[in-house]
């Protein structure tokens, strides 16, 4: 029995490691890298940037789009009369923000390469100025990819309309199905609904904030750091022993 002890503190050690493996909360407030998007806080179809880890493109799904066609912003919540002119941002979060522009769509991943797993995002519509919205503003599919582009989990999000005439941020947490699935990368597709039946991304008007996006490390790799880790510790005190 005693020879399977100390695989039994490695398998302990891991499970510990796992239970506090933190999720990457992604804010738009922390070390921003706009090396890759040369109109910034302006982001256009073919441009990057990257925080904490990930990468965020802000594509045009658009027959024909050209290299630098409006698709995003980052967006400064606490001077929305300098950042949102012409728009009707959310006015509930005072902090920075990513814009989706013009039916733009945003995708993100893990400069690493490795999967992770979405959980929970803050999201809200924005409206161009003086456009009539419905009290369903916005359907927000999100989709989950592997790393090759092959889609693996996918989930229809509403978005309300106008209350008192403004915006506001709330969060929204994905189905367990969704949140259990390894994805390499996720893409946010805004669909601007004219009706109460008839929602299209071919408008320009599919136009929403995103902030705070959960991202969990996958499994296996908190399982690899867990071993490391436990591993290391264990070499150690074998040292000190002799």
């Amino acid at each position: 029995m005693k020879k399977f002890l100390p695989r039994l503190a490695l398998l302990a050690a891991a499970a510990a490691c796992i239970g506090a493996a933190q999720a990457t909360v992604i804010t738009f407030d922390k070390g921003i890298d706009t090396g890759f998007a040369p109109f910034a806080p302006l982001l256009g179809h073919g441009d990057e940037i990257q925080t904490q880890g990930f990468w965020i493109d802000p594509i045009s799904t658009k027959a024909g789009a050209a290299p630098g066609d409006l698709t995003g912003a980052l967006i400064d919540g606490s001077d929305l009369a300098a950042t949102c002119a012409g728009l009707v941002c959310p006015n509930n979060n005072s902090t920075h923000f990513l814009a989706a522009l013009n039916d733009g769509l945003p995708l993100i991943g893990k400069l690493s390469g490795s999967d992770f797993r979405l959980t929970s995002f803050d999201a809200s519509f924005i409206a161009a100025s003086g456009d009539i919205v419905l009290p369903t503003s916005l359907l927000l599919r999100v989709a989950g990819f592997t790393a090759a582009g092959s889609l693996i989990a996918l989930e229809d999000i509403y978005l309300p309309g106008p209350v008192d005439g403004g915006y506001s941020f709330a969060t929204y947490s994905l189905g367990a199905a969704f949140a259990s699935t390894n994805v390499g990368f996720v893409g946010f597709y805004g669909y601007a609904c004219t009706t109460s039946t008839t929602c299209t991304r071919s408008l320009d008007k599919a136009q929403f904030g995103l902030d705070n996006i959960t991202a969990v490390p996958e499994p296996s790799v908190w399982m690899l750091m867990g071993l490391g880790l436990a591993s290391a510790g264990a070499l150690a005190r074998r040292r000190r022993a002799a």
